[in-house]
């Protein structure tokens, strides 16, 4: 199973360097998000559409693109369990607070399983940092 970051998702509905490695990574086994990639990803298209870097065409039909996909995927609620690892995230690595619950969302899914999240996927240097050194596989660099 894969974790996707919400900075990675984003590339899926919106072409941005890397689009078509994150959706072959997408279609390649199964995809886990946390709760708050529902927000964020929204956010983003939000964002690209105000700064006039996708049309407000395009950020509704990726909003909803998005949303339709959501249901396939496991989704990590933000659980006691996933805020109290973020707390100790936020206090170890230089995460902001969304990227702390995103870690700790990943990192609570792969205790719950039992074994090792095959990859964290994101396109955030100090997100990876964190992740590599929370032991989490983190494939090839990004950004």
């Amino acid at each position: 199973m894969r974790f996707f970051d919400a900075s990675a998702l984003v590339r899926r509905y919106v072409q941005e360097p890397e689009s078509t490695r994150l959706r072959r990574l997408l279609r390649a086994g199964e995809v886990a998000l946390c709760r708050l990639s529902e927000v964020e990803v929204i956010s983003a298209f939000a964002r690209l559409a105000r700064e006039e870097a996708i049309s407000s065409a395009a950020r509704d039909g990726a909003a909803t693109a998005f949303v339709a996909d959501v249901p396939a995927w496991t989704v990590v609620e933000i659980t006691p369990d996933v805020t109290r690892t973020a707390r100790r995230l936020l206090l170890q690595h230089a995460l902001c607070s969304g990227d702390a619950l995103q870690l700790g969302a990943a990192l609570m899914l792969q205790e719950a399983i039992g074994r090792p999240l095959r990859e964290f996927v994101a396109y955030d240097r100090r997100l990876l940092d964190a992740a590599q050194a929370e032991q989490l596989s983190i494939g090839r660099r990004r950004r």
